[in-house]
This record gives C-alpha cells, structure tokens and sequence, in this order.
C-alpha cells in the first residue's frame, strides 16, 4: 500500500450552515466524490454537524482543505422542503462515508426507514443483514458521519429513546418535526 494515492490530490471540501427545524445543520460536500446516488451535479455529501465545522472535521477521516460558501442550491432546497413538511426530501440527497460492509449495509437499511417512522436498533441490525448485531447496529448510529440525510434519529431502543450524538433534545426534534409521537 505504499504511495496508496500518490500523485492524486482530493480537491478541496466545501461547507455551510443551513437552517433546518432543530437549528443550524452544518454540511460538507465534496464536489468530486461519488454518493450513493450516483453522480450528481454537486458530489456528495461527507460530513454533517450540529455543532461546529471543527466538530466534523475531527470525525472525518484525513486532512482535507474546506472553502467555507454560503451554500450549495440543491441542500438548501432539499432541506427547505424538509423544513417545510417534505419528510423524505432527505433521501434526495447524495452521500458517501468510509465504513466497513455491515456499516455500509446498516446506512443503507437506515435510508429505507421513511420520515414519520422509527425502527429499533435490533430492527436495523435485522435489515443491515445480521439480526444478532444489535450492539453495533447502535455503534454504526453513533459513527454517522452524515445524519440526518442518513437518519439514524429514527432508530430506537426497544426500551426508550436510545442515544444521539448530538443530543437528546436534537433527536427528540427531529422527530417531533417528522410527527412521530415520543
């Protein structure tokens, strides 16, 4: 794997914030990459936070440089019409994140989950494939590096509301906006 890359530079990263129901959602794009969609005229998006741009820097991978814009079109519409009640306009949306074949297969399964439904963490580790992998159907929530376009939000735990890396009260939001009784 020596010199893996050697010759190729990423091109840059952009990032902005965009207003959604539970405060500003910070998103990276990377304009070369590839998402789950397919080719799209924008990329696809790497990194989302609630918090801050150094906050999803830190859970990427690499080191890449980030030109901060006042917004991608296409984002901002999609999470516009989410804003304003379009709960699968999410799922418009391109992505693409580093993961091994269960955390890929498990992203996936959550991108099934429609807004205005939950699931459990047992559920998802039945739809990635591996129906005993309850634990790390929960640690493949918790490495999402680009909810809520992939909406760990709707996974539960059989017993309450589970975790959220950015809070209760943001999960809690998200799911009061997506009409889902708590």
């Amino acid at each position: 794997m020596a010199n893996a890359g050697h010759g190729h530079h990423a091109g840059a990263l952009l990032a902005a914030a965009y207003p959604t129901p539970v405060g500003p959602l910070i998103v990276v794009v990377d304009p070369h990459a590839l998402g789950d969609l397919g080719p799209t005229d924008y990329g696809a998006v790497v990194g989302t936070t609630f918090r801050d741009l150094e906050d999803v820097l830190g859970r990427m991978p690499g080191e890449r440089e980030v030109h901060p814009r006042s917004s991608v079109p296409f984002i901002a519409d999609v999470l516009a019409r989410y804003a304003d009640g379009d709960l699968d306009a999410l799922d418009d949306v391109s992505v693409t994140q580093p993961g091994g074949p269960f955390q890929q297969r498990a992203w996936q399964a959550m991108r099934t989950i429609r807004g205005g439904s939950v699931d459990t963490y047992a559920g998802l580790a039945r739809r990635a494939g591996n129906p005993r992998a309850v634990r790390a159907a929960g640690t493949v929530c918790s490495s999402n590096l680009v909810a809520p376009f992939v909406p760990c939000h709707r996974v539960l735990a059989v017993d309450g509301l589970g975790g959220y890396g950015y809070g209760l009260e943001v999960k809690i939001g998200l799911l009061e906006h997506e009409g889902v009784l708590l």
